[in-house]
């Protein structure tokens, strides 16, 4: 449930959060709906921001704003050791407006609104409109904050022609903490640059990330193939040119020691299989072995358990990218497919 808390910093610390966030310049064209939203309104990001983005950013925001996060990340609304994976100011004047969209798609994510004002007339209007238009609203007031699931369906109304201040919001989007295995993963992939990585559902560090935890939830293949699929195109593929890690005896040593020799290995092999039709359609040497065909034409026997944790992998990178789908990868669709079932009954 929203949860709306007035006199939420102490006073002190809330006039000098709303000074320095009053003082940063704004840029136009920052949209809330990108299908929707015509004009935009005015922006501050103070940190990297892709709607998309999985990172823990905490240690990246600026003193001012990590200092109010410590603060905030107390309230129990946020539930236990939240980190921030999103952050910026918006800033609404006479004749821009808002309109509905949600922060995130994930069911376990947190948003906090708080509103940057000094003062507030009712007649200014300005609401933050939550949920279904008659589920509720909260007009801007000093030191208020409002606390939503970041998928829940929301909007900043605008200001009335009255209004002769410039309604501005500060926002934390939140994630909890997950498993020790995803965030060691997503630190390091932080770590080698993945942010600054384009992929085709926001950056690399975000599809790799999503891939391990398709893997870890379906809870089939163990650490190795959860971490070997976070890290499947590491190297590059033959669908993904740009690499992440060339790979060298070194690097690739390097990766091992991080992740275990298991998982690099299976990465590595993922990185040059012909895929995903070699692994659609295997041409079978034994009931044990199997030939993948590779990149530049070459061929590689592979083991039986290889070949089924490959498989998984790919299983989870094409459902990630929605490409999964029976028409075009049957083999493949029905192998996830009965996987989720297996699991769904508690066999695997």
């Amino acid at each position: 449930m929203p949860a709306v808390i007035d006199d939420f910093l102490p006073a002190d610390a809330y006039r000098e959060l709303r000074e320095y966030v009053q003082s940063q310049p704004m840029r136009y064209g920052a949209k809330s709906n990108s299908q929707t939203d015509p004009h935009g309104h005015w922006s501050w990001k103070p940190i990297h921001d892709n709607q998309k983005n999985l990172a823990d950013l905490t240690l990246t925001l600026p003193p001012l704003l990590l200092r109010t996060f410590n603060r905030v990340k107390l309230h129990a609304a946020l539930g236990q050791d939240p980190v921030v994976i999103r952050c910026y100011a918006n800033g609404y004047t006479y004749g821009t407006d808002g309109y509905f969209h949600t922060d995130s798609d994930r069911h376990d994510e947190k948003t906090v609104i708080l509103f940057m004002c000094e003062k507030w007339d009712p007649d200014w209007a300005g609401e933050t409109v939550y949920g279904k238009p008659e589920d509720g609203a909260v007009l801007p007031y000093p030191n208020r904050a409002l606390i939503i699931e970041s998928n829940q369906p929301h909007a900043a109304r605008a200001v009335s022609r009255k209004c002769t201040a410039l309604r501005t919001t500060l926002m934390f989007k939140t994630r909890p903490r997950r498993s020790e295995g995803f965030e060691r993963l997503s630190e390091w992939l932080v770590a080698k640059g993945a942010l600054k990585f384009k992929h085709a559902k926001g950056t690399l560090h975000d599809h790799l990330c999503r891939v391990f935890q398709l893997l870890y939830d379906r809870g089939h293949g163990g650490i190795d193939v959860f971490y070997a699929g976070g890290l499947h195109s590491i190297y590059g593929t033959n669908a993904y040119q740009s690499q992440l890690i060339v790979p060298t005896p070194i690097t690739r040593g390097e990766v091992a020691d991080r992740f275990g020799k298991e998982a690099e290995s299976l990465a590595y092999l993922f990185s040059c299989v012909d895929r995903p039709g070699t692994l659609e359609s295997p041409a079978w040497s034994s009931p044990e072995e199997s030939h993948l065909l590779m990149r530049h034409d070459q061929k590689m026997s592979v083991s039986k358990d290889q070949l089924r944790n490959l498989r998984l992998i790919e299983c989870a990178n094409l459902a990630d990218q929605d490409s999964l789908t029976p028409e075009k990868w049957p083999v493949l669709h029905s192998i996830w497919k009965l996987q989720g079932i297996w699991n769904q009954k508690g066999t695997s």
